[in-house]
């Protein structure tokens, strides 16, 4: 098989069967965590992201199924697999019925489980690649900044489980200015974050480098840069760039509590954020397109009303020139008749000039 990069959780109260299952999975290549029963499984998965948990469905106090029900309510994107060792039909009903990936009878062959494993990490992450994809097409259907925005932030939420996320772009001065940013419940501590996303973008070592940490574990070269009284519990820092031209930077923060940052959601996030690339440089040619046809529609504008007056002069001109030439044969003194001459022919240059081209 395949080295593979998922993370398994294992519940059962059988410690030989937790310890088979972890040390073949872990030679398999995934991230593998294993605890006794369905009590200590719920706490492991309000504070850690797994991709696939297996459980044994007899277990005192809380079952399978319960462990089931709470991951189909809380973790969209996870996949959960039944080991029984009393198979029937109602068991099978009840476990699909609440959305069990799939169930296997113990005594079980563990190539068999590994495939069903497999299987369901695939399911998994096409789940994620479909929220992407949803979140492309609502991306690229914005061609103003100001709708954009929104959405952006909206979806990247969502997609990474976040409380907050803040948009920073370049302006003209090479500086980072907050384009967009969620509602966010501290506030006040907004300004922090700002500092903090500015530091980090702000390091030659890191700028271009995604990463996530827990203020429990922040690095060292950017240590203090968090107050101590900060409610945020896990952030994640993706530099927004297009074509190897830096754009800006992506901040992304959980609440205590809310489970901390894992690196499928670093991975998700990067690939969302490059849409996000493409579709801000979308927005902001849709602008700079948008300008060029206003200055246009006015250079039209112009144009129009010096050629409607060019034919209001050319009207008066040929009017000056007939009245002229009807006054030339009358019984008029000559130096009005000089005058008439010179206004005629003036009027006929004015024609040829502005007219006649």
């Amino acid at each position: 098989m395949v080295a593979q990069n998922g993370r398994i959780l294992i519940v059962d109260d059988e410690q030989g069967i937790r310890e088979l299952l972890v040390s073949e999975f872990l030679k398999f290549g995934y991230e593998v965590c294993s605890v006794i029963n369905g009590e200590e499984a719920i706490s492991k998965l309000q504070s850690e992201k797994f991709d696939v948990v297996i459980t044994d469905m007899k277990m005192p106090e809380i079952d399978g199924i319960d462990v089931l029900k709470y991951v189909k309510e809380n973790s969209l994107n996870c996949e959960v697999i039944i080991i029984t060792g009393y198979a029937t039909v109602e068991t099978a009903l009840e476990a699909m019925r609440c959305g069990a990936y799939d169930f296997i009878q113990k005594p079980f062959n563990i190539d068999e489980l590994a495939a069903l494993v497999e299987k369901a990490l695939e399911k998994s992450e096409l789940k994620v690649l479909a929220a992407l994809y949803e979140s492309a097409n609502a991306v690229f259907s914005k061609l103003r900044l100001e709708e954009l925005f929104p959405v952006m932030i909206s979806l990247i939420k969502k997609i990474t489980y976040s409380n907050e996320a803040s948009l920073f772009l370049l302006d003209n001065n090479n500086q980072l200015y907050l384009a967009s940013s969620s509602p966010s419940r501290y506030g006040s501590q907004k300004k922090e974050l700002e500092n903090l996303a500015a530091r980090i973008y702000e390091s030659d070592e890191k700028r271009n480098e995604p990463l996530f940490f827990d203020s429990s574990n922040v690095p060292h070269w950017i240590s203090g840069a968090i107050p101590a009284e900060s409610e945020i519990k896990s952030f994640m820092f993706c530099p927004v760039t297009l074509n190897n031209k830096a754009m800006g930077c992506l901040f992304l923060t959980k609440l205590s509590d809310s489970k901390s940052y894992v690196k499928s959601d670093l991975k998700n996030a990067s690939i969302f954020v490059l849409q996000m690339a493409q579709a801000v440089e979308n927005a902001k040619l849709y602008e700079k397109l948008e300008i060029k046809i206003s200055e246009l529609e006015e250079s039209k504008k112009e144009v129009i009303s010096k050629t409607i007056k060019n034919a209001e002069l050319c009207n008066t001109a040929a009017f000056i020139v007939e009245k002229a030439k009807c006054a030339e044969n009358a019984d008029i003194p000559q130096y009005v008749a000089d005058i008439i001459k010179e206004i005629k022919d003036k009027a006929g240059e004015c024609i040829e000039d502005r007219c006649e081209k």
